[in-house]
């Protein structure tokens, strides 16, 4: 009696053709993809820098009610706790303190509430400017602020039409409320 033996081919790998097709599917998904992707990161580190913003504003002008003091909000000089007078904040800490003593700017006696750090200290992917002559946002002691501002927040381009598109304008009226636009040259109307 003769035995039929039967031979089992296994496949170990991926053949080469398998190999090429899926390479060049995975190609084609990266080229759709990587345009998105890159979007989605500048306006997720945007959104991120306009509601951190945002959350300070809002926390300074509760903290002017509750303290029933007037509360500073201003780019923080390098090395000191002084206001700095530069309207691009860009590459400055922000910080908020109470002005104890009504000077209008930082002193010995002026309690430091927060600091948030800079956005871009290179100055490189994003720019944050301050549009109105104000170099401080001041909050009275009713949550009231001094003058309306304006800032803008955008990414950083030689091509204007993207630093559009990858901009918010902040503005902050008189009421104390904090709005956020798409970037405009127009000025921060009363609301």
């Amino acid at each position: 009696m003769l035995k039929k033996v039967t031979c089992v081919r296994i496949q170990l790998g991926f053949t080469l053709i398998e190999l090429l097709i899926t390479m060049s599917v995975l190609g084609i998904l990266m080229a759709i993809a990587l345009p998105n992707l890159q979007s989605f990161v500048v306006n997720n580190r945007l959104s991120s820098n306009v509601n951190a913003f945002i959350g300070f504003t809002n926390y300074a002008r509760s903290e002017a009610i509750v303290r029933n003091q007037q509360v500073i909000i201003c780019a923080k000089s390098n090395g000191s706790n002084a206001c700095e007078a530069s309207s691009e904040w860009t590459k400055f800490e922000t910080q908020m303190f109470v002005d104890v003593d009504g000077s209008d700017d930082w002193s010995a006696g002026d309690i430091l509430l927060k600091t948030l750090p800079a956005i871009d200290t290179s100055e490189t992917q994003t720019k944050f400017t301050r549009q109105t002559a104000s170099q401080k946002i001041k909050f009275q002691s009713g949550g009231l602020s001094s003058i309306n501002h304006k800032f803008d927040i955008n990414a950083v381009s030689t091509d204007a039409a993207y630093e559009t598109k990858y901009g918010r304008t902040i503005c902050i009226s008189k009421p104390g409320r904090a709005r956020v636009t798409p970037l405009t040259s127009a000025a921060c109307s009363a609301f």
